[in-house]
């Protein structure tokens, strides 16, 4: 007998779906049963179509107005400098720090108590990296913003296929099967991570139900993508 599942009366609403992570993160949550409505802020219109996705091309000041009566559950930001670690501190704080707290504030004007970000392994807000630094700055701020929850994903590289990939991010790609299972205790939070494997990670922190602030880093990380795989896997074998 075939048997088919309804989406959970949930919404969620993405920011930086254009990007690695992010357009790997609308495929899982459009693939699972999650969400009856996944809303996508972008500044460009995406390539991706399906019936339960709102693509908005707006700027994150102007959720509020243009999303009002839409109510959301939870918020999933995605944003980030392109090659953050070679960006300014004018880059990295209009983007990571600025664009972010816009985008949290907007979703919580629509009702989200519920956000999941990503940030990086080392943040913090004395810390000698400027991308670190502001990192850092960004998870302080959205901690004073009081969401119900908070999840803060601190991923260390994020890898796959972008239009800049250097030889070097190929050859750290290829090894990184060999290399993570290498790095165990202190040095767990050096785990690479696939932006797919990551977009993951990202629905599983949601789908955990958590409350609080919950920060995953390392092998935390793909614990989550993990369960969240299994869940896709086992909806998949409900037809």
């Amino acid at each position: 007998m075939s048997v088919e599942i309804q989406p959970a009366q949930r919404t969620a609403l993405v920011a930086g779906g254009t990007g690695l992570t992010g357009s790997a993160l609308l495929r899982v949550l459009l693939a699972g049963a999650g969400y009856a409505r996944v809303h996508a802020v972008t500044r460009r219109p995406l390539l991706l179509d399906h019936a339960r996705l709102a693509n908005r091309v707006l700027a994150p000041e102007q959720i509020p107005a243009k999303l009002a009566g839409t109510r959301i559950n939870d918020a999933f930001c995605c944003l980030g400098a392109p090659q953050p670690r070679a960006a300014t501190v004018a880059q990295l704080r209009a983007v990571d720090l600025e664009l972010s707290l816009a985008f949290a504030r907007a979703a919580q004007s629509l009702g989200a108590t519920r956000f999941v970000v990503i940030s990086a392994a080392g943040a913090d807000p004395t810390a000698a990296s400027a991308f670190l630094r502001v990192k850092g700055e960004m998870e302080t701020a959205l901690r004073t913003l009081r969401f119900r929850s908070l999840d803060i994903l601190q991923p260390h590289t994020v890898l796959g296929l972008r239009p800049q990939t250097s030889a070097a991010r190929m050859l750290q790609m290829a090894l990184r099967p060999w290399v993570n299972p290498l790095l165990r205790g202190r040095l767990d939070a050096l785990r690479a991570i696939s932006g797919e494997d990551l977009a993951e990670a990202m629905g599983g922190a949601a789908r955990t139900q958590r409350g609080g602030v919950q920060i995953y880093a390392g092998s935390g990380l793909r614990v989550l993508s993990q369960a969240m795989r299994r869940q896709g896997e086992t909806a998949g074998l409900v037809t």
